[in-house]
């Protein structure tokens, strides 16, 4: 029983498009499996971890919480509070500077003031002296 060239050909093709079509199949199926997988192992763990929580357990855990919610309402409450010694200090700094160049302009205009007389002094000396022409 021999088997000739052109059949031996078509059954090798067939296998050819049948693995061909195996794969897609494959590819498309495989990842969809994964994922139900992966949901099914998901819904475990979440079923596992829901634990009916007793009264108790309940006021402890309100307990925390309000500790921690006074311990953070503490907290911001002492950042404003050094917030506003920081302005307060930045404020008071300022003032001083405006105050002491405040001072130094008077006492700039104040001696710009004598400069003037001076000036005005000696210009009238010197046209005292030099006879004009």
């Amino acid at each position: 029983m021999e088997i000739s060239h052109e059949t031996l050909a078509i059954i090798i093709s067939i296998l050819g498009i049948g693995s061909i079509v195996f794969t897609i199949f494959n590819y498309f199926k495989n990842p969809q499996v994964n994922t139900e997988k992966e949901q099914i192992r998901i819904e475990e763990n979440i079923k596992d971890k829901a634990s009916v929580l007793s009264q108790k357990e309940v006021e402890n855990k309100a307990g925390v919480l309000a500790e921690q919610f006074k311990w953070f309402m503490e907290a911001n409450q002492q950042k404003f509070i050094d917030m506003g010694k920081r302005l307060d200090d930045a404020f008071l700094l300022a003032a001083n500077h405006t105050n002491t160049v405040d001072v130094k302009v008077t006492e700039l205009v104040k001696s710009v003031n004598i400069m003037g007389n001076e000036i005005t002094k000696l210009s009238t000396i010197i046209e005292e002296r030099i006879p004009k022409k």
